[in-house]
């Protein structure tokens, strides 16, 4: 079992290989593909702590640096008394944007997390089950058709099944939840700076 993940740790494929019917039985195969996950996310995570340990490595952007920036650009912009008031005033606005979302997800958070949704192969032959942070919960095939099945096709649909199970986390989970709420905006204000000062008036000025 080969498990690739991409760069937000979501599973982009998972191969089986042509002889997995003698080391597994169909019934050990829906834990085996969880486990195989769960290894290559052990990995992935310890191979980004060792890449953002190196004392070189630029480090993200962070909500508090994203706020002194925007400070920056307004106390630093060529701007008259009333218009770096309402800049400030709109700075604030994000703040308080940032307090309120945050009570709103945490009071949400562990519902969100909690709840498990299920995607599904075209003709449900696979079914994959995640935790609303995009966690692998469980993974269940079809019996009968997992008796007769290719393995090029069992890697198939098993990979149809994440890719129908991550939109639905997508559509439902933590990123949805964050996004609705508002520290989506105020998460584009801190991404964009250039798109805060043109809101507001600053570009061009």
């Amino acid at each position: 079992m080969t498990v690739t993940l991409d760069e937000h740790g979501r599973v982009v494929a998972a191969t089986v290989s042509d002889r997995w019917r003698s080391r597994l039985t169909g019934e050990r195969l829906g834990a085996a593909v969880v486990d195989a996950v769960r290894d290559a996310s052990i990995r992935r995570l310890t191979a980004w702590g060792v890449a953002y340990s190196e004392p070189d490595r630029p480090q993200p952007l962070s909500s508090a640096n994203g706020m002194r920036q925007q400070l920056d650009l307004i106390t630093s912009a060529a701007l008259s008394d009333a218009d770096r008031e309402a800049a400030l005033v709109a700075l604030l606005e994000v703040v308080e944007s940032i307090e309120r979302g945050l009570d709103e997800v945490s009071g949400r958070l562990q519902q969100t997390l909690d709840a498990t949704h299920v995607g599904h192969s075209r003709h449900r032959e696979v079914s994959v089950e995640l935790t609303g942070g995009g966690e692998v919960v469980a993974v269940r095939f079809d019996r009968r058709w997992l008796r007769d099945a290719h393995h090029a096709n069992l890697t198939r649909q098993l990979s149809a099944a994440f890719r129908a199970a991550y939109e639905q986390v997508a559509a439902h989970g933590v990123q949805r939840l964050i996004a609705d709420s508002p520290l989506g905006e105020a998460q584009w204000v801190m991404q964009d700076p250039f798109g805060f000062a043109r809101r507001f008036g600053m570009a061009g000025r």
